[in-house]
């Protein structure tokens, strides 16, 4: 039956099954679909066919890339522009932090044909307005969002 000889053992492989659990739990909390619910407030839109994530390391205000695909553009920056509170803005007009945190993607803002930006937001506290920064290319959309400090 039980036998205290291996209760260490029992020990061992319980905290092993609690580890594995914590693991898969923030795997899951850094997918895609569940970073762009917290940072939004809502699920990925019906629009979109396909996103991506871009996380960066260094940055002042935690960034993040969303990369989507979608057919229906109209619809998405519609969303996303009731959802952010978006104006549209020109390449002279981006943010500081834009140029410090990813000089690539600076390059293609300036070629973009639409630009939006957050007409408030706070970095210091994304509580109170996160920055969203909407642009495109010829193949994807993109959100640049500031994350959680």
């Amino acid at each position: 039956m039980f036998k205290l000889r291996f209760l260490p053992l029992y020990i061992l492989v319980l905290l092993m099954l609690i580890l594995v659990f914590f693991q898969s739990w923030t795997f899951y909390l850094g997918t895609t679909d569940v970073t762009f619910e917290r940072l939004l407030g809502s699920k990925p839109y019906a629009q979109i066919e396909d996103i991506s994530l871009r996380r960066y390391k260094k940055g002042v205000i935690s960034p993040h890339l969303f990369t989507i695909k979608t057919a229906d553009e109209k619809a998405v920056i519609e969303k996303l522009t009731h959802t952010c509170n978006l104006k549209e803005i020109t390449s002279k007009e981006l943010p500081k932090v834009a140029h410090q945190t990813d000089k690539e993607m600076v390059e293609v803002i300036e070629k973009s044909p639409i630009i939006y930006l957050s007409k408030s937001y706070d970095l210091e506290n994304p509580k109170e307005g996160r920055m969203c920064l909407i642009f495109k290319d010829k193949e994807h959309l993109y959100l640049f969002i500031n994350g959680n400090l």
